[in-house]
């Protein structure tokens, strides 16, 4: 019965699309041409992954061919950028990101309190002051689309100004989150995080979201001590048939495996992380098919808030070139802090100093997935501590090959996959009648999977963006 309303919903979006890809650009559209370069097919094989000295010509928002640079017609009066090694890849997608949160120490009180060094109030109102330039660093990282799978109200807001903006990336958003537990440290009067203890109150909360058209509605599934879990996921199993009812798929965060089976009985459509406890099974997997579900493992994110935690959190070149300065400048801050207003959990690990171990159980269970066949979907969690909106897609991506993943399939869940999450067959893909958002790099991307930070120059929408330009812009 509940894949009837998904079944409508994504023959419409089907339907929709086509229509969109076949209505005519105007003529007087701008018209774009890279010339000479080769283009990347996340979707193939890797026999047929790339088209070398090829042509594609773009007019306003749209590809409108992709071909041979020797029989590709490059329109009179068009723009050229010479695409002679080089290669052209769809723009980006992260499949799990939370405007809300800045990445920085101060944006998850209810993990590590430093409201006495800089108060929570002053912290969101900060994120939300900075969103220009968190969609710059965004799109400058080759970024084109985001999903945010939950935060208060006003995350509307922010799908809102993307929209708006000409430099920012597209967004899909959620509003708050469905939870089993209370996260009160977070309620500035608009909470990211509302504790749900019946069906009725999640069928409530759900109501409440949906004249906001929520690209997803989103359940917090966290399990405490002697909770019955079968309580739990009939809470679960009215959230997702409120949510299906209403065209919209359900997206759970549930990292054990007893949850995360649970979340799919009752309904997921999206599982916006891995199991991180213990090894995925048959029957895990056999769920995971039976809903048509998608998986984004957000390898690096609790590794983040560790490194973060203990000090020994440090850029990598990519974020050097590509992060926020001001939360770059704020990732050592516990170095000059007092330690009388360190929280517990940061002196606690800055005292024993380890280095935070690999996710190896979620690694092995990447392979698994991956074995098996099931759509992973690149997403990083961004906005947590340690996890920086923009360049922590390659800290991602390099997790992702490091557990069996292929280049080729690195990208594939960045692209192909994370337009599946997004809901928009417009994106992921370089074919006539797409969005024109590209990223042009200077290196081959399925030789080495870190030659994905490398681009040249970012195109959303059409528009052609240079990423060195856009965060000189906002420092």
């Amino acid at each position: 019965m509940r894949l009837l309303p998904l079944m409508t919903l994504c023959i419409a979006s089907l339907l929709l699309a086509a229509c969109a890809s076949s209505r005519p650009q105007r003529n007087d559209a701008p018209t774009l041409a890279i010339v000479g370069v080769t283009v990347v097919y996340p979707e193939r094989d890797a026999a047929n992954a790339t088209m070398a000295d090829a042509t594609v010509v773009i007019r306003g928002d749209r590809i409108v061919a992709v071909g041979p640079s020797t029989s590709t017609k490059v329109p009179t009066g068009a723009t050229r950028i010479d695409g002679k090694g080089r290669w052209l890849i769809p723009g980006m997608i992260d499949g799990h990101v939370h405007f809300f949160q800045s990445g920085n120490l101060y944006t998850r009180p209810d993990v590590a309190d430093f409201n006495a060094v800089v108060p929570y109030a002053q912290e969101v109102a900060r994120n939300k002051a900075r969103l220009p330039a968190t969609f710059k660093v965004w799109l400058a990282s080759g970024v084109t689309s985001v999903i945010d799978v939950g935060g208060p109200f006003w995350n509307f807001e922010v799908r809102d100004a993307a929209n708006k903006s000409e430099a920012a990336p597209r967004v899909a958003t959620t509003g708050p989150l469905i939870s089993m537990v209370a996260r009160p440290q977070l309620d500035l009067g608009d909470p990211p995080i509302v504790k749900i203890d019946s069906a009725d109150s999640a069928r409530a909360l759900v109501a409440r979201e949906l004249p906001y058209k929520p690209d997803y509605i989103k359940v917090w599934f966290v399990r405490e001590p002697n909770d019955d879990l079968a309580a739990k996921e009939t809470i679960v199993k009215a959230t997702a048939d409120a949510a299906h009812a209403a065209h919209i798929r359900l997206a759970v965060h549930a990292t054990e495996l007893d949850t995360a089976k649970a979340a799919l009985r009752a309904g997921a459509d999206y599982l916006v992380h891995s199991v991180f406890d213990d090894p995925i099974d048959d029957q895990f997997i056999a769920l995971l098919r039976k809903n048509h579900a998608l998986l984004c493992p957000t390898l690096f994110v609790t590794g983040g808030y560790r490194w973060a935690l203990s000090d020994q959190w440090r850029a990598t070149p990519e974020e050097q070139r590509l992060a926020d300065p001001q939360i770059l400048a704020a990732m050592r801050d516990l170095e000059r802090m007092p330690k009388t207003k360190i929280p517990p959990r940061a002196a606690k690990l800055m005292a024993e100093h380890k280095t935070p171990p690999p996710p190896t159980v979620s690694l092995q269970n990447l392979k698994k997935l991956r074995d098996a066949g099931i759509p992973i979907v690149m997403g990083t969690d961004a906005g947590n501590i340690g996890t920086l909106h923009g360049p922590s897609v390659f800290r991602e991506m390099q997790l992702e090959h490091e557990a069996g993943l292929s280049p080729l399939e690195v990208l594939r869940s960045a692209t192909t996959n994370g337009a599946l999450a997004f809901g928009n067959p417009d994106v992921g893909a370089i074919a006539p009648g797409k969005l024109a958002d590209l990223v042009l790099l200077d290196a081959d991307p399925l030789a080495d999977v870190g030659n994905l930070s490398r681009a040249e120059r970012v195109i959303k929408g059409g528009v052609v963006y240079d990423p060195k330009a856009l965060i000189d812009s906002i420092r």
